[in-house]
């Protein structure tokens, strides 16, 4: 069988050196290689190219990540605003901050078992239990606090000046607006007294003092009886114990109505004049307190 392919070997290749051929051919041939002719080196390797593989792995996590990108069908792929809001609240997600809960000390809590925070009191028993519960070392104030809201559920804005029968024991610092004082306000930026008042021919240089007096609840109001014609006069009752009532942006009052070691006489009938001058039928509830004690609900 050798000796049959030698000699169709040497008769190819005297076949060959007629034709001028070389003998190179004849050998790839012989071993099943024929020479590859016409193909440049760019096609070979694109030939290559064509013909690589991706390895299964390679290839089902390129497949996983498509599918990943992809919207799902029906919906529209977020935008660039939406993406990066999902990825804020993924990393945000478990870190919420939760509030430090306020721990009180031991007075107040032996203070509050003395009373029910779910009732409401009499006034009687309610200022009763006001002494009994202010833990302070100093004769603490006797504060009221009463909230009122309109019938649209809104806070209801309410101001005055109230008179009371007896003093409350709160000293308050009132000042006239004249042309030295505003001057003086304008270039320090500073408010100290409680209440300021002024006639109406001062009214457009007070004006320019809004921005100040404003924010602090002091800007002189024909409302709270603090634009007058004879300011002296109203200074000196202020000073005497009238005082201005008003709500906050909540639709809340607090006043002090007297000191602790007051007789429980005088404070009722001080807690009485303030709730006489508000709308009865805006209150919504009352609290008593000493200045450091519980609060206590009072039936209104």
């Amino acid at each position: 069988m050798a000796k049959q392919n030698l000699d169709e070997l040497i008769e190819a290749s005297e076949k060959a050196v007629e034709k001028g051929e070389g003998l190179d051919v004849i050998a790839a041939e012989h071993h099943g290689k024929a020479k590859e002719k016409g193909k440049t080196q760019k096609e070979k390797i694109g030939e290559k190219v064509k013909e690589k593989k991706f390895e299964p792995s390679v290839a089902k996590a390129m497949e996983g990540k498509e599918k990943a990108s992809a919207p799902a069908e029906g919906k529209e792929a977020p935008s660039g605003k939406q993406s990066a809001a999902l990825r804020h609240a993924a990393k945000g997600e478990g870190r919420k901050k939760l509030g430090k809960a306020k721990i009180r000390s031991k007075k107040y809590q032996d203070a509050v078992l003395q009373i029910d925070r779910n009732k409401k009191y009499e006034l009687s028993e309610a200022i009763d239990l006001v002494k009994k519960t202010s833990y302070t070392d100093f004769d603490g104030n006797v504060e009221v606090h009463i909230r009122l809201l309109g019938e649209s559920g809104k806070p209801e804005q309410v101001r005055g000046l109230l008179q009371y029968p007896h003093p409350t024991g709160k000293k308050i610092n009132v000042e006239i607006l004249d042309e030295k004082t505003i001057a003086e306000i304008g270039k320090t930026k500073k408010a100290p007294a409680d209440i300021y008042l002024t006639t109406p021919a001062l009214m457009p240089q007070v004006a320019k003092l809004a921005k100040i007096l404003g924010p602090k609840g002091k800007m002189p109001n024909p409302k709270s009886s603090t634009i007058v014609e004879d300011p002296e006069a109203a200074k000196k009752e202020m000073s005497s114990g009238k005082v201005e009532y008003k709500t906050d942006s909540y639709g809340n009052i607090h006043q002090v109505i007297g000191k602790v070691s007051a007789d429980a006489k005088i404070l009722e009938e001080n807690y009485q004049a303030l709730i006489s001058v508000l709308p009865q039928d805006k209150i919504v509830s009352i609290t008593i307190c000493a200045t450091m004690g519980p609060g206590i609900k009072i039936v209104h």
